[in-house]
């Protein structure tokens, strides 16, 4: 939020005004040192493992099942 009407409107001196301006670049992002955002890749390992436990419970059950 800018703040700069409501310094303005409480009246401050002229000590308060010079320690201002250093610090009027706060707030301010150079947007050429923002990294740019990655696209999400899902790990192999995100299907692979559901994959096999779902195999190995089939395979499981087909040689623990009664005849």
């Amino acid at each position: 939020k800018d703040a700069t009407n409501d310094f303005e409107d409480v009246g401050h001196n002229d000590d308060a005004r010079e320690m201002m301006e250093k610090y009027d670049n706060i707030g301010e992002v150079d947007v050429t040192t923002v990294p740019t955002k990655r696209l999400y890749v899902a790990p192999d390992l995100q299907l692979l493992v559901p994959l096999l436990i779902l195999g190995l419970t089939l395979a499981v059950r087909t040689y623990t099942k009664k005849e």
